[in-house]
């Protein structure tokens, strides 16, 4: 398949690999390609400078290759790449591997201006210094965002429906995506001039995160990471716009309803990876999170 993007108007031109790729052109400056297949494959896009371009690599991994393979990047389970090159048309050669799951979206530059107009001044490629630059960034996917890729895969709605769902849920990405630019840019200013206490406080993150079974006291996560209690709290909320445990208790929220949605998970089974000894307080934090139990959510 060759998907051309020609001014504010985006297209596709469909030939026999069009099983593996689902393309949708959502409006004439947005734009969904979706490869979920076991097979490995091959795309060239020919992309107009005035796009800004996302990958999300949810499964296996992928290849991109620019310049004819001049330059090469790769993305690997549960990474983003997003770039965009006011200067020149991009011809990325794009290569998945078997069992990828890749989800690409494509929007106009006056699109995300558009959408985005207020924030503006907190993401770094819309800024008026930055605005003839290119601009790549490769990340991980932050759980929320994950949560809703894996709602557009797997969606089975039809008809008119499908096409409002999908639009829906683009926007969502988008809204995700740019909330957590806007957020890292702020993390990049010192917090009160000092940058070795933001390491500490992003340090503190990953220690929550990665012991979310059993996370420590915040006095005893202070003291491991050096810092008082009082500018933990107040530089992490600062920072990620929560206190500690709000933060990992949308986090573990965000993982389970990633994984219920995976359909490999009992509710039980959900609760005991996150940690709660007793499922009910986690069929609690699920409703009081998204409104209903984590089985209504299921059957939904």
């Amino acid at each position: 398949m060759m998907v051309e993007f020609k001014d504010h108007k985006i297209k596709a031109k469909k030939n026999t690999d069009e099983s593996k790729w689902k393309f949708d052109a959502l409006q004439d400056d947005l734009a969904l390609l979706i490869y979920d297949h076991t097979d490995d494959a091959k795309i060239t896009l020919n992309v107009n400078q005035k796009i800004v371009q996302y990958y999300f690599c949810l499964e296996g991994s992928v290849n991109f290759g620019f310049f004819f393979g001049a330059y090469k990047i790769s993305l690997q389970k549960g990474e983003n790449f997003f770039f965009y090159n006011p200067k020149q048309n991009l011809k990325p050669t794009i290569t998945t591997s078997p069992d990828c799951k890749l989800i690409s979206i494509f929007t106009g530059l006056e699109k995300i201006h558009e959408l985005f107009l207020e924030n503006a001044s907190s993401l770094h490629f819309l800024t008026t210094e930055n605005a003839d630059k290119k601009y790549y960034k490769k990340d991980e996917i932050a759980a929320d965002l994950q949560v809703v890729l894996n709602q557009i895969l797997q969606s089975d709605i039809h008809g008119k429906a499908r096409d409002i769902f999908k639009y829906a849920k683009v926007l969502e990405v988008l809204s995700l995506y740019f909330s957590s630019e806007a957020k890292q840019n702020r993390e990049s200013c010192p917090y009160l001039n000092d940058e070795d206490a933001l390491k500490r406080i992003r340090e503190a993150k990953d220690i929550l995160v990665s012991r979310m079974k059993d996370p420590p006291l915040i006095s005893n996560l202070a003291v491991e990471v050096g810092l008082n209690e009082h500018r933990l709290k107040e530089g992490f909320k600062s920072l990620y716009g929560s206190t500690l445990f709000q933060y990992l208790l949308d986090y573990k929220m965000n993982k389970g309803r990633t994984m219920l949605d995976s359909g490999k998970y009992k509710v039980k089974e959900v609760a005991y990876d996150l940690g709660y000894n007793n499922p009910s307080h986690f069929i609690t934090a699920f409703k009081n999170k998204f409104g209903v139990t984590p089985k209504k959510y299921l059957t939904n």
